[in-house]
């Protein structure tokens, strides 16, 4: 026998001995369900194929660096002061990588991959790169962004976004901290007059930040202008020591990303040159005449852009929890018969409309940032226009934040449910996650309080259809007022009505139109003043800014398909290379839209537009809809591209082989094996007490 006859017997002899893990073999069979071109979807997913590509080679560039990649052992073992030396140790090297880059969407993508990567980095960046220089952007004269973009684009500044104050939060009025007018010397003095001035909760200005943009009452001559933004120094570049006249510190311990330095700022009479009150809208001159913003709006601006990029993140953490769920589902067996616990249906109807959502997400926040971005340019170029866009703007990026963080909330919690006594472990990235997220409910304004202001804005824009205007942007369905007050009871009739996209987009319409109008009757007839009277009908008021704005989301991913499908669609994408993976697409739309109308059932039951029969023909679809796409869970997660080392869970492998993992990550853990350093002076006493 000739070796090579030997050795190809051997091999095959071996092939029969050892087996896969039961894991891989359970997600290979899951991966051949698929109806689609994952790679094709992950693509579309990534903005198009270049940028798929250069978020791959951006994963690639992260694993490789050892100052960018987690270092030995597990991330979720090292300490605070740990953690926030190596995001800026990424930080640092992020920055220079960055600099040797010439391919644009390289560059972009290395961001992305980053931010992706990790949620501290992320925060880091967003604040420095986003709520800090987007400030010079909006509020700043040419003038000023000229004076300082190149020192923020190359972290020569470190800067942070004060706004928050310990007793005052999103009702900005009520805001303290003072800046006020010398005109003797041409300077404003920023002043934190009580303690409740403090600044509280500011992202890097516990001990990174050499600069914050604060948010100040503008006082001249003893009269309150209202609020504007003042470049502040906080600590000397070169020494890191704060700056006489103020005092920062570190927030301490928090239950989530404590890599980020969140911390508190006080002003004592520190004076800055005038020109740093950024004055695009907003000015005084030097002999302190005061001109006021064209619109008040407008000094919230910066907080739209910020409010829009939850989005990105929803969609980033909650699709890395379900592709860790969903993969854990499919290799987890239990019960009499050995079956996959996806398989149950206790399972899967909690987690597929989560997947569904990220697809809706994915496509909602590609349309809204691009419009978005589009409005930005207006001001350079057209600033009326740009007036005339924000509020609705603002409205909706109120309602999109409160609305999809609080839905990511009950993702996570779906997630942790899910997967039992294991989530329990932060070696599998679901506790992590969710302590890193609650706060995303809060900060950037609380979500009760910016829904009541979509809501306010929805009355506002019923208010003018009523009075024969029209109005557009998020509010234009309200143009066809009259004909859904005409409706009283649903046609829907048969089953398949619930999978036609703008039916039950009419279907979801109806609803909110009606809950509209009756929470504008509740109002305006109230006997008690309109603040008592918005007060006593808080949970309305949220409830309604929550139905429009899942209406919204209905309605652009219904446009964003139709535009994958047409040839003259100006979305950015080739419709005829996409065009086969719009059934999936559909069928997700279809989950989403069912999911809104089940979850609101009560509500087309109270009205009387369904009835008993109509409420058990959505319940049925609902329950049928999450079983047929349950058969291609797998692909669909797979599709959104998350390598192994990003998620940061065994029980998230793409192998399946979760097992071994996990076992392998805690035998790796610090002080597992051997006698904790404890055992002789309080243990052996109890075991041993003669000794």
């Amino acid at each position: 026998m000739s070796k090579n006859n030997a050795l190809d017997r051997l091999a095959n002899l071996r092939k029969h001995l050892v087996q896969p893990p039961m894991g891989t073999i359970d997600l290979t069979r899951e991966r051949e369900n698929s109806s689609f071109d994952v790679q094709k979807m992950n693509w579309l997913f990534e903005g198009g194929k270049e940028k798929a590509k250069a978020m791959a080679d951006a994963y690639q560039i992260i694993q490789r660096d050892p100052d960018l990649h987690f270092p030995n052992g597990h991330p979720f073992d090292m300490t605070r002061p740990e953690q926030r030396e190596f995001v800026m140790r990424q930080i640092l090297r992020y920055q220079k990588v960055r600099q040797t880059i010439k391919d644009p969407l390289l560059y972009k993508a290395l961001e992305l991959a980053m931010c992706t990567y990790s949620e501290t980095f992320s925060m880091r960046i967003y604040v420095h790169d986003t709520l800090f220089r987007q400030a010079f952007e909006l509020f700043g004269t040419k003038e000023q962004y000229d004076r300082w973009i190149d020192d923020i684009r190359n972290w020569r500044v470190i800067g942070c976004f004060a706004m928050t104050e310990l007793c005052h939060s999103s009702f900005l009025r009520g805001l303290e901290t003072t800046a006020t007018y010398d005109r003797e010397t041409d300077e404003f003095v920023i002043h934190s007059p009580t303690l409740g001035a403090t600044k509280v909760w500011i992202g890097m200005a516990g001990q990174t930040a050499t600069h914050t943009v604060a948010i100040c009452k503008t006082i001249i001559d003893g009269k309150d202008h209202g609020i504007n933004w003042f470049v502040v120094q906080l600590r000397d570049c070169k020494t890191g020591r704060l700056v006489p006249g103020v005092v920062a510190g570190d927030i301490g311990a928090k239950y989530g990303r404590n890599g980020l330095d969140n911390g508190w700022i006080q002003f004592s009479h520190i004076r800055i040159p005038r020109e740093n009150m950024l004055m695009k809208w907003s000015k005084v001159s030097k002999d302190g005449t005061y001109t006021p913003s064209p619109n008040p709006a407008l000094s919230y601006a910066t907080l739209i852009g910020e409010r829009l990029s939850v989005l990105f993140g929803t969609q980033i953490v909650i699709g890395q929890a379900l592709t860790i769920a969903c993969r854990y589902g499919c290799v987890r067996r239990q019960g009499a018969d050995d079956e996959k616990i996806m398989d149950y249906q206790t399972h899967y109807v909690k987690l597929m409309p989560g997947v569904a959502s990220v697809y809706v997400i994915n496509l909602l926040y590609r349309i809204i940032l691009n419009r978005w971005e589009s409005t930005l340019n207006l001001v350079h170029t057209n600033q009326s226009e740009f007036i005339k866009r924000i509020g609705d703007f603002h409205a909706t990026s109120t309602g999109l934040k409160g609305t999809l963080t609080w839905w990511g909330s009950e993702v996570l919690e779906r997630v942790r449910r899910s997967m039992g006594g294991h989530a329990y472990s932060a070696y599998n990235a679901i506790g992590p996650a969710i302590g890193d997220w609650g706060v995303v409910t809060t900060g950037g304004g609380d979500n009760f309080v910016l829904l009541q202001q979509t809501a306010k804005y929805v009355l506002g824009a019923l208010k003018d259809v009523s009075q024969g205007k029209r109005v557009d942007g998020s509010v234009a369905y309200l143009n066809d007022l009259k004909i859904f007050s005409e409706i009283s009871k649903s046609n829907l009739s048969d089953e398949r009505q619930l999978s036609d996209l703008d039916f039950t987009l009419e279907l979801f319409t109806w609803l909110v139109v009606q809950k509209l109008q009756h929470l504008a009757v509740t109002l305006s007839t109230s006997s008690s003043d309109p603040a008592t009277s918005w007060n006593s009908n808080q949970m309305l008021i949220i409830k309604l800014a929550q139905l429009h704005t899942y209406r919204l989301t209905l309605f652009e991913y219904n446009i964003g398909l139709k535009d994958l499908s047409d040839p003259s669609s100006k979305s950015g994408f080739q419709p005829n290379e996409y065009r086969d993976l719009v059934p999936i697409l559909k069928k997700m739309g279809q989950l989403w839209s069912v999911h809104l109308i089940n979850e609101y059932l009560d509500l087309f039951l109270e009205e009387g537009y369904f009835n008993k029969e109509h409420a058990r023909m959505v319940r049925k679809v609902y329950l049928e809809m999450c079983k047929e796409t349950r058969k291609e869970v797998i692909p669909l997660v797979d599709a959104w591209g998350y390598p192994d080392f990003v998620l940061k869970a065994p029980f998230g492998r793409y192998d399946g082989d979760i097992y071994t993992a996990y076992i392998d990550t805690i035998k790796a853990a610090p002080n597992c094996l051997g006698v904790p350093n404890y055992w002789k002076d309080y243990i052996k006493p109890l075991t041993n007490p003669d000794s």
